[in-house]
């Protein structure tokens, strides 16, 4: 009696479809993200011609930032997150405040990108940028 012989089974996965595939999952996630925009602070920069104008000292809240990251609205140091509020606060006794943003040269950025993160949360529309003088 003669056994037939049995051809072999192959056991590799067939993979000439695996390149369709991945392009379609591609295509689909390209097609199916959000990318959230995040708007910041609109800054208006002056143009050559801007003439200096004189504000009245009542008109202007000064926040400071240091070194050492102390935070201060008019020579009185506050906390970070209690900038929000003070400024908020102002503005509904003076329609016509502007706040100066001071800070130090040797502070952290991440500590004046905090201070304007407070300010955009409450809503401050005039912003000016100074660094603070040695």
């Amino acid at each position: 009696m003669k056994f037939k012989k049995r051809s072999k089974v192959s056991t590799e996965i067939p993979n000439s479809s695996l390149s369709d595939i991945a392009f379609l999952l591609l295509i689909f996630f390209m097609v199916s993200t959000v990318f959230a925009i995040e708007e910041g602070l609109i800054l208006d920069l002056p143009s050559k011609e801007a003439v200096a104008k004189k504000i009245s000292r009542k008109n202007i809240m000064r926040v400071s930032g240091y070194a050492d990251g102390t935070v201060t609205i008019d020579d009185e140091v506050v906390n970070l997150h209690d900038v929000r509020g003070r400024v908020e606060q102002a503005m509904m006794e003076n329609d016509k405040l502007i706040v100066v943003v001071e800070t130090d040269p040797n502070a952290t950025y991440g500590l004046m990108i905090d201070m304007l993160d407070e300010l955009k949360l409450a809503q401050a529309q005039r912003v000016s940028l100074k660094t603070l003088e040695k």
